[in-house]
């Protein structure tokens, strides 16, 4: 059997190695038209603001590795063309220029994504930059290191932006955040979460520039950027950032595969295109979201971890391995402040339509005795007529984001708001009280919080 795997990073990295090992006699070759595979990209932040020193240790693994593993790695080697028909792939040697056809026996693509870049006058101006890999990541590192930038603006205020802004904050620059949404991070957090990290902001000297749309940006003397131009007024910058989402790579295989509106490969169960022989992985294919109950795009490394081993071992064993489905859990820890989510948040669930009921309950996470605790905002959405949990959020000082773990599964599993009070989670003054903020959270909508005189509901 010859696999062919277009893409190397996370999601490639992970299809090349589990084929090798389900099948070592298996002929495995991928490209990638980058130089270096299996980045992290959200380290790129950590990196940039100093707390990684080396910025080596953001990649778990190399050519070098895999070619060990006996995988043929190809490098600088960019995915042209392709003959499904006959089975062949088309692809341009980078390094000579040159083209040619492989054939495959299954095709596994992971292509990715790649940042928006809408049609804004000076957006091409030297100094704004967009941030995706680890050529992005150098040059944003390159400039926050330099004195001679002392303002920079984020245009987009999801997770990318938000990072990059702390990573900035942190390295003393003068920064203004910029996005046509009312608030940071939308998609993920309801705003009992995204006025926390707001304020935090603020008191770190961020400028907020919310609610207003990037018009044009203009350049200086130098012929560098020197100003935002938004519907609200000018903004004045020595350097901008520009993150307002990505989109998938995949024009070549229009009419090829089914594709959404967005371009997104559309896939099944195993992670299987429409057609049979090629499969679709990480950023640039759709997957089963069960929390919603769609297929869509969830953009992740972990998300790209798992359906890399799904079509491995769909492509392998024809088809055995069936998604458990995903759930979009997310996490940040921007100026302090821990939050992780999954599913729906309150706004999506209006805004799709969707009949939802929800908590949003704060504790401390330890017994008070305890000089160490902190209050933990959490907050679980459910399905007003399944009872099924279909979303949760938590937020706190303290690290309590692996508790999404829990909630992932539970909602891969089916689990009601009703059994939430019942999950067996141990006591420990370290590290929760006896009835920890999960379970008393279950209580509450139970009427059943024994610390409340009434018993009654919030």
């Amino acid at each position: 059997m010859k696999i062919i795997v277009i893409g190397t990073n996370h999601a490639g990295t992970t299809a090349v190695r589990t084929i090798k090992r389900l099948n070592p006699n298996a002929e495995v070759t991928t490209y990638d038209k980058n130089d270096v595979i299996s980045f992290l990209g959200c380290g790129i932040a950590l990196w940039v603001s100093g707390e990684v020193k080396d910025p080596n240790g953001l990649f778990y693994a190399n050519p070098q590795t895999l070619e060990e593993e006996g995988i043929h790695v190809k490098m600088k080697h960019e995915w042209v063309g392709i003959d499904a028909k006959k089975k062949t792939v088309r692809i341009k040697d980078l390094n000579t220029g040159k083209e040619f056809d492989d054939n495959y026996d299954k095709l596994i693509i992971g292509v990715g994504s790649w940042p928006i870049i809408p049609p804004i006058p000076g957006i091409d101006l030297d100094g704004v930059q967009i941030c995706k890999n680890y050529d992005h990541a150098k040059i944003i590192h390159q400039a926050n290191s330099n004195p001679d930038i002392k303002s920079v603006a984020v245009v987009g205020a999801g997770y990318i932006g938000v990072e990059l802004v702390d990573a900035f904050v942190t390295k003393g620059k003068n920064v203004t955040l910029i996005d046509v949404a009312e608030r940071i991070m939308p998609n993920y957090y309801d705003p009992e979460f995204t006025s926390v990290v707001e304020d935090k902001m603020k008191k770190s000297g961020v400028k907020m520039a919310l609610g207003e749309k990037v018009v044009e940006f203009k350049a200086g003397p130098n012929g560098k950027v020197a100003s935002v131009i938004t519907d609200k007024g000018e903004i004045k910058t020595d350097y901008v950032i520009f993150s307002v989402g990505v989109r998938p790579q995949t024009k070549i295989l229009d009419g090829v595969v089914d594709l959404s509106p967005i371009g997104a490969i559309k896939t099944n169960e195993f992670m299987q295109t429409t057609n049979p022989d090629i499969y679709a992985i990480g950023d640039c294919a759709e997957v089963h979201n069960i929390a919603l109950d769609q297929q869509m795009p969830v953009q992740l490394a972990t998300t790209a971890v798992r359906t890399g081993i799904l079509a491995a071992v769909n492509a392998v064993t024809n088809n055995t391995m069936k998604t458990p489905g995903f759930t979009g859990a997310n996490g940040i820890d921007v100026f302090g402040f821990k939050m992780a989510s999954l599913g729906f948040t309150s706004a999506s669930a209006k805004r799709m339509g969707v009949d939802t009921e929800e908590i949003l309950f704060t504790d401390n996470d330890l017994p008070e005795f305890m000089s160490s605790t902190q209050p933990v905002t959490l907050k679980v959405v459910w399905d007003k007529k399944t009872r099924k949990i279909v979303g949760a959020q938590v937020g706190s000082e303290a690290n309590h984001t692996e508790t999404m773990y829990m909630f992932a599964l539970g909602i891969q599993k089916g689990l009601t708001i009703d059994e939430l009070p019942l999950i067996d989670i141990f006591f420990l003054p370290h590290f929760n009280k006896p009835y920890n903020f999960i379970t008393l959270a279950g209580l509450e909508v139970l009427g059943l919080n024994y610390f409340k005189k009434n018993g009654s509901k919030k």
